[in-house]
């Protein structure tokens, strides 16, 4: 079964072919095409009146129909004059493709009325085989050039004198020179076209990097770009993601548009032979015929690296793969990026459409489109993780800011049910309780215009954490000093999340030690940040517990680029040590 097959009933895409072979030139500025329209505007009235004012001074030429002929330039100058004004008028309904073809009429009527063959107005006919070129391309320029070369023999022969005055040499090699150098013309014309559409393909290709769109509407538009500049049928982009080790496929048919390029899990065996040919190998497929079985082998392989021919090559995967794309012909280019080959892009078309330098084209292509691709594919991974470590710093805000004191209520609450109990006075309890409580709901205020706002400003962070220690000392009967050595500024965001640093170590002092005394130690040098939580834990010499590091701390520290430490003194003491580099 193939792997691409038409729709019945499939619509003709809606949309301006802008293949090489067929295309109007590709524009910049609109001034730029303005002012080519206008420099051949000029040369059209200049070449006419100069050929006008040289006939009227040297009337040797035309030697017969004299009148008829200035009458000829007199019109032909006239419409001259009126193509130049609508390029000074920037009109937009210029007839650009029709002005070199009244250019070849006009000359032919010069040819006939004059010397025929020998007519000194055959060297005009190379103007209009230029403006063809290289406005319209290669084939344009060629049936240009062909029609006045047959047209110029026809006429010229009929209206050239007879007899003695007929030239034969004249007769025969005019017609041979118009075609050689109109071909040449029209060759570089159409190079000349064919560089400025692959260059504003290229541009075009950059420019989709939108971190708006995601993965596959960007390859899909990629895909549309570059179907629509070759006229194919089909393109395809096998990718291999690194991360799964999963082939994954992108397929864009003609009368697609790029939503309809998402990605699609390939089966191993479908990977297998859509990435059979070797590695750095691009083949250009052209089908076989009768004719070309007797010419060549159907098929064209470059290497990517060296540019010659692939070693050990041939066209059995070719025909493989033609057949499971249902394509006449196609073309085949690795993708490559960071220097590992990670997929390869097909586009299959009618025969005779891709030749041998459209692979180092494509290869161009591939090497702009795989950093876009990789850098949308990063973003959205990005994004995601950022939207996850968001919920757990949420998670862990809530934990260390929300739960943390209500527990401390809960425990001041039991104590008094206890006192209650037993009979004792609890005013003064409850009025600390009550004062505790109005100071956690402001500080729950303070961390929810945190999160509205971004955080809160510390404008002096060590003045903070001696608040904070003062009003955890005071909740939990626990000894807290501060100690700060060196400046200790540091930015909004920095300091909010060392605070709630701070925070979990004195929890975890209190809920996990019997110590009475505890110390913050604030640091800083040059490279770093260092937060220290000491206690004097009398259980710290017993052998038999487990080494503990706060998960919470840890967390916080690697998201800030830190690491933490846990050690024990001799004397009984446990430290916290957290480093974050600046």
């Amino acid at each position: 079964m193939n792997l691409v097959q038409s729709k019945p009933g499939e619509a003709k895409p809606a949309v301006r072919e802008v293949g090489v072979r067929r295309a109007e030139p590709v524009r910049g500025a609109a001034g730029v095409q303005l002012v080519d329209d206008r420099m051949i505007a000029f040369v059209r009235l200049v070449l006419a009146l100069a050929a006008l004012i040289i006939i009227y001074i040297d009337p040797t030429e035309p030697d017969k129909n004299v009148a008829l002929t200035y009458l000829a330039l007199v019109l032909y100058s006239l419409f001259s004059a009126v193509a130049y004004a609508l390029t000074l008028r920037r009109a937009p309904r210029h007839p650009r493709r029709l002005t070199h073809w009244v250019d070849v009429a006009c000359y032919l009527v010069l040819v006939s009325l004059s010397s025929g063959t020998s007519s000194v107005f055959f060297f005009f006919f190379f103007f209009a085989i230029i403006i063809a070129s290289f406005r319209f391309g290669f084939h344009e320029g060629m049936e240009v050039t062909l029609a006045s070369a047959a047209l110029f023999t026809l006429i010229g022969f009929a209206t050239s004198p007879g007899g003695a005055r007929f030239e034969l040499d004249r007769f025969l090699l005019r017609p041979v020179y118009l075609v050689a150098l109109g071909y040449m013309m029209a060759y570089w014309g159409g190079n000349e076209i064919k560089l400025r559409q692959q260059s504003e393909l290229l541009r075009g290709v950059i420019r989709l990097s939108n971190p708006r769109f995601d993965v596959g509407y960007t390859i899909g538009s990629m895909l549309e770009r570059l179907r629509a500049f070759y006229d194919a049928d089909d393109c395809l982009m096998v990718l291999t993601d690194p991360r799964d080790n999963v082939c994954r496929i992108f397929r864009l048919r003609r009368g697609e548009t790029a939503e309809s390029a998402q990605a699609e899990v390939v089966p191993p065996a479908l990977a297998r032979q859509l990435l059979s040919l070797p590695d750095d190998c691009a083949m250009i497929h052209r089908g076989k015929s009768r004719l070309r079985s007797l010419l060549d082998s159907g098929y064209y392989s470059v290497d990517a690296e060296s540019g010659g021919e692939c070693t050990g090559a041939s066209d059995a995967p070719g025909d493989a793969l033609a057949a499971k794309l249902g394509a006449d012909s196609f073309v085949s280019v690795p993708l490559h990026y960071r220097g590992k080959t990670i997929g390869r892009l097909y586009m299959s078309a009618r025969r005779g459409v891709f030749e041998g330098a459209d692979i180092g084209y494509l290869m161009q292509v591939g090497e702009q489109m795989m950093p876009v691709i990789h850098n949308i594919r990063l973003l959205e991974r990005l994004a995601s993780n950022a939207a996850e470590q968001e919920r757990q710093r949420l998670a862990r805000d809530i934990h260390d800011s929300v739960i943390q004191p209500y527990i401390g209520l809960q425990y001041k609450l039991a104590a008094i049910r206890n006192k209650l109990a037993a009979g004792a006075d609890v005013a003064d309890d409850v009025e600390r309780t009550f004062q505790t409580t109005v100071e956690e709901i402001a500080g729950l205020r303070g961390f929810v215009r945190g999160l509205k706002d971004g955080e809160g400003r510390q404008d002096d962070f060590v003045s903070a954490v001696e608040r904070f220690a003062a009003q955890f000392a005071q909740n939990y009967d626990l000894d807290v000093k501060v100690e700060s050595k060196g400046d200790f500024r540091v930015n909004d965001r920095l300091a909010a999340d060392l605070i709630r640093i701070v925070h979990e170590g004195l929890s975890n002092v209190r809920k996990h030690t019997s110590a009475t005394v505890c110390k913050i130690t604030l640091e800083r040098d040059d490279s770093s940040l260092l937060v220290s939580v000491e206690n004097d834990d009398p259980r710290a010499d017993d052998s038999a517990r487990a080494p503990f590091t706060p998960r919470s701390i840890a967390e916080r520290a690697e998201e800030l680029g830190g690491h933490v430490a846990v050690g024990r003194s001799s004397d009984g003491r446990t430290r916290v040590r957290v480093e974050i580099p600046l």
